[in-house]
């Protein structure tokens, strides 16, 4: 089959072209290095000529939730304009657990519209939406490192490995669970201070992760388990410690 996977030069859309070509799937990837713009569509059409699937894995760093908002919603229309252009079977989008509720940080309120964009097209839509992955601890403390100090949301959270997700994106581009809005999370529940301070310590990195209590209704829904899989999530791939020491 073909596949489309958009964003896949970055961290996950790399894994979920992978493991599509272990499957003897042939992969197109959709990147501006490839010379398609997914925000104005350009090069997009000649690009997904013969795909039957198209699989979203586009991601940005935003600073506000309108921003967010304009990039995750244009990047769906484009794609959705697209896959029924060409009569694609399906397109499948990766969004987070908990999006719903707390639409109050910037890259959640673009997944969330990322999610109803897509849905509203004409081709049938999957969603997946995952906890957060293992290496979020890594960039916290690449993103956020405030000399020896690494501020950390007060939250419970239950990661799961990049490659664990791939896999089920491969998954559902072939059909499974087609038009359904399905969630995954690995099997360790920890608080994501500790994720920052046993990824520190894995990476030998001197740091201090310092829980903060953040204002708003969005940090109120996260320190209740917002970001924690539902009753009917997948639990699959290894546990964050598990992880974690295979990075050593």
């Amino acid at each position: 089959m073909r596949v489309a996977v958009a964003g896949g030069t970055g961290l996950l859309g790399s894994k979920v072209a992978a493991a599509l070509r272990q499957s003897a799937d042939e992969v197109v990837v959709l990147a501006r290095s490839n010379g398609v713009d997914l925000l104005t569509g350009e090069g997009l059409p000649a690009a997904l000529d013969g795909v039957e699937a198209v699989v979203d894995c586009t991601s940005r760093v935003v600073r506000t939730a309108d921003d967010a908002v304009r990039f995750f919603g244009a990047v769906a229309r484009t794609l959705q304009a697209g896959a029924a252009r060409v009569g694609a079977r399906r397109v499948v989008t990766v969004s987070v657990v908990g999006v719903e509720k707390m639409g109050g940080r910037a890259h959640y309120a673009g997944k969330l519209a990322q999610e109803e964009t897509t849905q509203s097209g004409g081709v049938p839509a999957t969603i997946l939406r995952a906890t957060q992955f293992h290496d979020f601890g890594g960039v916290l403390i690449t993103r956020g490192r405030k000399g020896p100090f690494v501020p950390v949301p007060i939250q419970p959270v239950q990661t799961v490995d990049s490659r664990t997700v791939a896999a089920h994106l491969a998954w559902l581009a072939h059909g499974a669970d087609e038009g359904a809005t399905v969630q995954l999370a690995g099997p360790q529940r920890l608080t994501l201070a500790e994720v920052v301070r046993r990824t520190a310590r894995a990476r030998h990195e001197r740091v201090l992760a310092v829980p903060l209590w953040l204002p708003g209704a969005a940090e109120r829904a996260a320190r209740k388990g917002a970001a924690l899989p539902p009753a009917e999530a997948t639990v699959d791939g290894p546990s964050f410690d598990e992880w974690l020491a295979g990075q050593s």
